[in-house]
């Protein structure tokens, strides 16, 4: 049976999309180059991956002379947000409250990033009986 398709990055394309928001665009061998000594990917893999990138809507591309320049039509933000919203999906039953809960108890978190949790909460509490 065939893998399912993930609509979501894998590590190896979340590399390459971290060169190319980076770089903001690149060629496939530019993106080599930036990864070389990281990831030992072989250029006809990265080509591949890259295609695939395409595919999922995370890259456009446009030719420049005989060379194939990639440009990110996903920010890192946008992404992030899709890999928790699957996450959520996948793990957590599709409630943030209990992802939150999972990471205070795993985690060990300074008092600052705990007060600073306290205050978003408090902001997003106090924006929302705003509305």
């Amino acid at each position: 049976m065939p893998r399912k398709k993930s609509r979501t990055l894998t590590e190896a394309e979340h590399r390459i999309m971290e060169v190319l928001w980076r770089k903001g665009s690149a060629t496939v061998a530019e993106v080599a180059e930036a990864l070389a000594g990281k990831d030992g990917s072989a250029y006809t893999t990265l080509l591949t991956l890259m295609r695939i990138l395409r595919v999922k809507g995370y890259l456009s591309c446009r030719k420049r002379g005989r060379a194939h320049v990639y440009t990110p039509r996903v920010g890192r933000e946008d992404a992030a947000r899709k890999a928790v919203r699957q996450l959520l999906t996948k793990f957590f039953s599709g409630s943030p409250g209990e992802l939150v809960l999972s990471f205070l108890r795993d985690e060990d978190l300074r008092p600052e990033e705990l007060d600073e949790l306290k205050r978003r909460i408090q902001e997003s509490t106090s924006a929302d009986s705003e509305a």
